[in-house]
């Protein structure tokens, strides 16, 4: 196994909608779900990279009755991450001796937003995103373009997802998938696909 790819969220940073939520909930706004924010703000083509910040933001502020600053809210969405350390560190020694990815399901102002936060880039060998690619996990089409782009043979590439789904993806295109569940758990698999 030559090649690492890891995906971001809640594998090497969690994240959580509670505080972005409560900001709406204060404001009149209510979401049933996670599913019902996504789609009350087009979020999935956000994350495909086919509508801008500034089309997103102002999806978000035609939700309220009051006009809101749109850098307010900006701040609001980008403040939902929290790092896992312990396997932004696991990643960072597996750089010793592998090369390291990160592919991620996300829109280009959180994409940013942790780039710049978390250092990503001098964790990973190259990094790449869904809105850059114009599709999300599982679809065949991010697994191909990380290929090219990072130069993946699949046979030598183990990806590791906290989306099953995602994880099944990259098998199916021929790499090898852990679907992570647990910092300890998904050491372990690791190691033991490396030894």
């Amino acid at each position: 196994m030559k090649d690492i790819v890891f995906d971001v969220g809640r594998v090497l940073i969690d994240f959580r909608y509670d505080a972005l939520f409560q900001f709406f909930y204060e404001r009149g706004v209510h979401f049933k779900s996670v599913h019902d924010f996504a789609e009350k703000t087009d979020l999935k083509a956000y994350e495909c990279g086919r509508i801008s910040n500034d089309d997103f933001i102002n999806n978000l502020a035609k939700l309220f009755n009051q006009p809101l600053d749109l850098s307010l809210l900006m701040n609001q969405w980008t403040e939902i991450f929290e790092p896992i350390t312990e396997m932004l560190d696991f990643a960072l020694d597996l750089k010793k001796t592998h090369r390291i990815f990160f592919l991620s399901n996300t829109s280009a102002l959180h994409w940013e937003y942790l780039l710049s936060e978390y250092k990503l880039k001098e964790i990973a060998t190259d990094l790449l995103a869904s809105f850059q690619v114009g599709a999300m996990k599982p679809e065949r089409k991010i697994f191909k373009e990380a290929e090219r782009r990072f130069g993946l043979l699949p046979g030598e590439t183990l990806f590791i997802d906290d989306i099953e789904e995602n994880a099944l993806g990259a098998v199916s295109c021929g790499w090898h998938g852990i679907h992570h569940v647990g910092i300890e758990e998904t050491k372990i698999r690791i190691k033991t696909w490396l030894s």
